[in-house]
């Protein structure tokens, strides 16, 4: 099961601060193709994330633009997302979703957007 949520990230080159759309792990199927590994930087020189900078720890999973190019994907790209996901064999669990986001626990203080599985039944496939 994957986890797809948002995050605080500064981008050095344009210097600003955006909100991504991060996933846990490298996901199976088509979405593996819009993930990329970004290291985190600090959000500011008062506050540091919960990323360990002499380990792979400091670095996170992103989701870049379904339309090509190396632009991380936002809030706004979410319509767009949940329309390839559900158009490529994933299944987006609102269950879960639900219970994480209405209960007292959270993921490092992620602000989760959902939780999905892979089918594998996406287009390109077929059901025997």
């Amino acid at each position: 099961m994957y986890t797809l949520s948002i995050q605080a990230h500064y981008d050095h080159c344009s210097q600003n601060y955006i909100n991504i759309i991060r996933i846990n792990m490298i996901p199976e199927g088509p979405l593996r193709l819009f993930v990329r590994r970004v290291k985190m930087n600090n959000l500011s020189v008062f506050q540091k994330n919960n990323y360990d900078y002499g380990s792979n720890n400091s670095c996170i999973f992103a989701l870049v633009s379904l339309t090509g190019g190396d632009r991380f994907m936002n809030p706004n790209n979410i319509p767009d997302l949940f329309s390839f996901l559900t158009m490529n064999g994933y299944k987006i669990d609102t269950s879960i979703t639900k219970m994480m986001n209405s209960g007292d626990v959270r993921i490092d203080n992620q602000n989760i957007i959902c939780f999905f599985s892979y089918l594998g039944q996406g287009p390109g496939h077929h059901i025997k």
